[in-house]
C-alpha cells in the first residue's frame, strides 16, 4: 500500500506539475508530497524531477516511467472506484448452489422479481443434491437442507421442516396405512442414498416426545429426491420425505401423508454463505430476498393443517 500510495502521489504531481497542486488534489501538505517522491525516487534509484524554484519538470526517465505507470495506475484507480461503488449498490456475479427440486420449485419463481429489484447482480445457479463445497467451488451462497452448515461458513436459518411419510392414494388402497412407525416393515419402502456418501437416508420419526430413528427396506433405491417423490407419486412404494418436497401433492391428493401422528421435525433450511465479515453486497441482498418471500411460504413450512387431510 505505501508503494502504491507513492505512486499515486507521482502520477498526481506529474499531471499537475507541482507539489503544492499535487497536495491540494490528494489533501495533504506539500511537504509530505516532496518526502514521498523523494522516497520513491531513492527507491528506485533514479531522478523523475528536476526541480528549480520557478518549476517542476519530468527527468526523461520520469516520463518514461510515467507512461509505463498511466495504465495500470488507471485501471487500479478504477477497480477501487466500482469496488466502492458495488458497496452501495448491489452488483456482480452472484453464485447460488441449490438442492434441484428446491432451486426449480421454490428459488427459481423468484428470479424474475429478484433481477427486477437488483439489475445489476448476474445469477449463476448450480443445482445439485452433492451439496457443493461453496468455497472450494467459489460459491457465494448455497441453500442446505437438513444438515448444519460447515463450521466455516455462516448461516441463516429460513425454517425447520417436517418430514412426512407418504404414498399415492392407490398404493394405500392396496396396501394399508401403517398405524404406528413399526408397521413399516410390511411395506414396499422407497430409499434415497447421498451420492457423495453412498449412506441410506434413515428415516425418523417422533414417538411420545422423543426422536426414533428406523431404517427401513423395499425393492428401490434412488440417488435423486425429485425421483423419489416421481416413484410415491407412480404407486411404487412408500417414502419419507421433507414437506417443501411433497405438500404441492398433498395438496393435490397425488399422496396422502400416513402416521401423520409421528411426524419428525428434525431437518432445518438453512441459507449458507462464505464469510461472517464484509458481505458483499449482492449476497446480502439475495439472502434477505429469499428468508423474506420464503419464511412464511406455506409450502416451505409444510404445516399439514393447511394440506388435505391425512
Amino acid at each position: 500500500m505505501d508503494t502504491l500510495k507513492a505512486l499515486m502521489v507521482f502520477m498526481t504531481t506529474a499531471e499537475n506539475g507541482s507539489f503544492s497542486e499535487a497536495a491540494r488534489k490528494l489533501g495533504v501538505s506539500p511537504a509530505a508530497i516532496s518526502q514521498s517522491i523523494a522516497r520513491l525516487e531513492q527507491e528506485l534509484e533514479v531522478r523523475l524531477f528536476n526541480r528549480t524554484t520557478r518549476q517542476l519538470t519530468l527527468t526523461e526517465d520520469g516520463r518514461r516511467f510515467y507512461s509505463q505507470c498511466r495504465g495500470p495506475v488507471n485501471h487500479l484507480d478504477t477497480a477501487i472506484n466500482q469496488l466502492k461503488e458495488s458497496r452501495d449498490e448491489p452488483a456482480g456475479n452472484l453464485r447460488v448452489s441449490l438442492p434441484p427440486s428446491f432451486g426449480r420449485h421454490y428459488v427459481l419463481p423468484l428470479l424474475g422479481e429478484f433481477c427486477a429489484q437488483y439489475p445489476k447482480i448476474k445469477v449463476f445457479l448450480g443445482l445439485n443434491d452433492q451439496f457443493n463445497d461453496l468455497i472450494d467451488d467459489g460459491f457465494d451462497v448455497g441453500v442446505r437442507v437438513g444438515m448444519m452448515p460447515d463450521s466455516r461458513l455462516a448461516a441463516r436459518h429460513l425454517t425447520d421442516i417436517p418430514l412426512y411419510v407418504v404414498a399415492s392414494p392407490g398404493y394405500w388402497a392396496e396396501h394399508g396405512k401403517p398405524q404406528k412407525p413399526e408397521d413399516l416393515s410390511e411395506h414396499d419402502c422407497i430409499n434415497y442414498q447421498f451420492s457423495t456418501s453412498g449412506r441410506l437416508f434413515k428415516w425418523e420419526f417422533n414417538v411420545a416426545g422423543e426422536r426414533l430413528p428406523l431404517e427401513v427396506n423395499g425393492t428401490y433405491t434412488l440417488n435423486d429426491i425429485g425421483a423419489v417423490v416421481d416413484m410415491a407419486r407412480l404407486g411404487l412404494g412408500v417414502a419419507q420425505l421433507s414437506g417443501h418436497e411433497v405438500m404441492p401433492y398433498i395438496r393435490s391428493g397425488e399422496l396422502e401423508v400416513a402416521l401423520a401422528g409421528h411426524v419428525s421435525r428434525e431437518r432445518s433450511i438453512y441459507l449458507c454463505f462464505p464469510h461472517r465479515d464484509h458481505i458483499a453486497p449482492r449476497t446480502r441482498a439475495f439472502v434477505d430476498f429469499v428468508v423474506e418471500r420464503l419464511a412464511d411460504h406455506p409450502d416451505i413450512r409444510a404445516e399439514l393443517t393447511a394440506a388435505a387431510p391425512a
